[in-house]
């Protein structure tokens, strides 16, 4: 605990929650008086060495680079990663800075030749260096400060053909593991079927590049990701299977441990040195030393050592997901081992007992991080673990030991599991897709995620003194702090009103008082230009499922109660599909006029099946909301533009005016101050992305809006916003908010007062 808070107080600061965890520290010391009495220059001196690393991590994170166009020689660090027509992989410069590549392949034969490429090639890259984006979105993850984190500032996007590279004539013994690895992973992805070669090379090498994107999320939802990640459980087998051998051979024990010492860090590289393979790596080497030279000491001993030395020298890795699940979850079973053995002796009870302690000790880091819970998690880690461990890997091993000596045809291990595990992934597909086997509670605060800990911290020590009905109190304190996370939004008095970034499209969520209701106007959509095959990726980005889910679920919204689309264009609904199979859809909205499109009508059909009701609306149709009141001013319904069929909807929340006006253009602006000569607003919602064709003069003029907000991709190919919009938005003194340039946008309403925040300036 002293490694930690002195740790986290220098690379994060003070902070609230810092205090409060440290409060919590000194009252267990002061109630421990004699035990602290004994070790207060131990933990003092922790404290210190540990804010002095951090403090000196820090310092070094520095830059030699400039933004701009760039010629970069440096070496290749990690193993290019070639996902349909995109290139990523770290150069490490001439400099010794780590630079993030990303690149887009132009042609099927750019695709062959950067798939030649390996770690430790020494290159010429002639491109841009752009600095990583900050959050965009709300509670968006901070991927800016994660490359920083690693000593990377920036990201280099070559030129076409600018990529130039040869194989070094020397190479280092880390080097030529990378490269061995590299192409066993190359082999993998060439000879074994597409349905299970992400699997093996996950279970093998620690490497989910070839895992299908769709696959991947399952196993996410379903909260059986770690077993895709190389673990204890994987380090474990084969120290177990290597040293049975040796031994079965005719060599000592002392020479086999001494042969695994040397090999495990050879196999921490092999695996992807994730932070579950270097832990569990480095507690089996703690154990074999113990072992030869025969002395015994405390598996908790061995893993705090472990911890500490982990973050000597990566001290930034107590920020990452998997360190801390990893650590967390092992030094929980650790101490609860004793407990475990003597209370449940039946192998099926104790794989229970593991698997709930497991999954409630990380249950509330993991809902910071996904929002949501799987009720199947449990059940499916009981069935999963031992498909996994007495299945799965011991096959994926040996298939592997085969596939390096024989043809893919006569590696029967291997075609067993090409038959067997994709038929699993069905069953795996079916749940992931059933709304009800998830549970919305939206991202905890800290103190709350604290109080968990606290809560489970108690139901665990109940749990050790075996009292009858031990569970019952720590249920409660569970159940109470969980009620409240799901009620808080319910007593918010405050409107909310947000305009999510999803690029070159629309989407604005609105959030009544009270949470009474949750509407969603437009859901933004990716607009692909190119069906060439060797472009398909294997995770394709998908605004609905990436940007907007994630934003909604959030907040713990689980439903929509009114999804609006204005029009058909698929910027505007493309992630509609998305969000319907992830939450529940109560009512769609769409605007009256024929359904000409395919996507249009596949995607009505789709919501339909799913439960939605499908209503067409036009000019003069209106509602109310409590205090909320919206009225429908366009379409009339015999437009024949889709864009000048836009649903343009006038809304007032708290006394405050809003319109929103889809990609409405002068035609229907005209129209609009036509019929409704007097009517003014506070917060206008600038048409069509602020293209030439819309936000005219006249429309500003009888509007007299205070605020305007623009939805608009960074860069986009359009123009959006034109520079004629800006201007005249300029000359008129409205202060504008732009998706591309100010990220997310949420307006907040109170008894007519309206506060703005942007993502970008909330960034924990």
């Amino acid at each position: 605990m002293a490694a930690t808070l002195g740790l986290l107080l220098s690379l994060r600061g003070p902070s609230l929650p810092y205090f409060f965890v440290l409060s919590v520290f000194v009252l267990f010391c002061l109630f421990h008086r004699r035990l602290f009495r004994e070790r207060l220059l131990i933990v003092t001196f922790t404290f210190l060495l540990y804010y002095l690393v951090g403090f000196f991590a820090g310092d070094q994170l520095r830059t030699v680079y400039q933004s701009g166009d760039q010629t970069i020689y440096g070496t290749i660090k990690t193993i290019p990663i070639v996902d349909g027509d995109s290139l990523s992989f770290r150069l490490t410069s001439v400099s010794k800075e780590t630079l993030q590549v990303h690149g887009y392949i132009y042609t099927e034969m750019d695709q062959h030749f950067v798939k030649t490429l390996s770690p430790g090639d020494l290159c010429k890259i002639s491109g841009t260096l752009t600095a990583p984006l900050p959050p965009t979105n709300f509670e968006q993850f901070n991927y800016k400060r994660y490359l920083q984190e690693q000593g990377i500032f920036w990201i280099l996007r070559p030129s076409r053909d600018e990529i130039q590279c040869i194989e070094p004539q020397t190479q280092n013994f880390y080097t030529q593991i990378q490269r061995w690895r590299h192409k066993q992973l190359q082999r993998i992805e060439r000879e074994v079927s597409p349905e299970f070669n992400g699997i093996m090379s996950a279970l093998l090498f620690g490497e989910r590049a070839l895992v299908d994107g769709d696959l991947l999320e399952a196993y996410q939802r379903l909260g059986v990701i770690h077993l895709l990640a190389v673990s204890g459980l994987h380090v474990g087998m084969i120290v177990g299977a290597v040293f049975y051998l040796f031994i079965r051979i005719g060599i000592t024990r002392e020479r086999a441990m001494e042969v695994l010492l040397l090999c495990l860090p050879i196999y921490i590289i092999v695996a992807g040195a994730a932070p579950s393979v270097v832990r569990a790596s480095l507690m089996a080497m703690v154990v074999l030393i113990c072992l030869r030279i025969r002395t015994r000491i405390p598996p908790l001993l061995g893993i705090v050592a472990v911890y500490l030395t982990y973050l000597l020298i990566q001290p930034y890795a107590i920020f990452q997901l998997g360190f801390q699940l990893s650590f967390l979850v092992s030094f929980g079973l650790i101490v609860s081992a004793a407990t475990l053995q003597t209370r449940y002796t039946h192998v099926t009870a104790q794989l229970i007992a593991v698997t709930v302690i497991s999954q409630v000790l990380s249950t509330p880091i993991l809902l910071r991080q996904m929002y949501e819970f799987s009720w199947l998690s449990i059940p499916l880690n009981i069935i999963y673990i031992p498909f996994i461990t007495l299945i799965v890997l011991p096959l994926t091993f040996v298939s592997f030991f085969l596939f390096l000596f024989m043809p893919v045809m006569y590696n029967y291990p291997l075609l067993l599991l090409e038959y067997l595990v994709p038929s699993v992934h069905t069953l795996l597909f079916h749940y992931a897709q059933m709304n009800q086997t998830s549970f919305v509670v939206g991202k905890p605060s800290l103190v709350l995620v604290y109080g968990f800990y606290g809560g489970i911290m108690y139901g665990l020590s109940k749990w050790e003194e075996g009292m009858k009905n031990w569970w019952i109190r720590p249920v409660v304190i569970l159940a109470f702090l969980l009620v409240i996370q799901l009620l808080t939004p319910y007593f918010d008095s405050r409107a909310k009103v947000t305009m999510i970034d999803v690029g070159q499209g629309d989407s604005f969520l609105i959030e009544l008082p009270y949470r009474r209701a949750v509407y969603l106007i437009d859901t933004g959509g990716t607009i692909s230009f190119f069906n060439e095959e060797w472009r398909e990726r294997r995770r394709v980005f998908d605004v609905g499922a990436d940007i907007v889910v994630p934003a909604l679920k959030s907040r713990g919204i689980r439903q929509v109660d009114r999804l609006i689309l204005t029009h058909g264009h698929l910027d505007h609904i493309g992630g509609a599909q998305e969000l319907g199979q992830s939450l529940r859809i109560q009512e769609v909205i769409y605007s009256k006029g024929p359904v000409e499109g395919e996507n249009e009508r596949q995607l009505l059909r789709v919501l339909s099946k799913r439960g939605a009701g499908i209503h067409f609306l036009q000019e003069g149709m209106r509602w109310k909301e409590g205090a909320s009141e919206f009225t429908v001013l366009s379409p009339v319904g015999t437009e024949a533009d889709l864009n000048a069929r836009s649903i343009v909807l006038y809304v007032i929340l708290e006394k405050v005016s809003f319109l929103f006006t889809g990609d409405l253009e002068e035609e229907g602006e005209r129209r609009i101050v036509s019929t409704y000569p007097n009517i003014e607003v506070d917060v206008l919602k600038a048409g069509h992305h602020g293209s030439r064709t819309s936000t005219t003069e006249p429309f500003l003029t009888q509007l007299k809006p205070k605020i305007v907000l623009i939805s608009a991709g960074r860069n986009n190919r359009f123009g959006h916003p034109h520079e004629e919009v800006t201007k005249r938005l300029e000359e008129q003194n409205i202060p504008v908010w732009r998706s591309d340039l100010d990220g997310a946008v949420q307006i907040i309403i109170k008894e007519g007062k309206v506060d703005i925040r942007k993502a970008m300036d909330t960034i924990e």
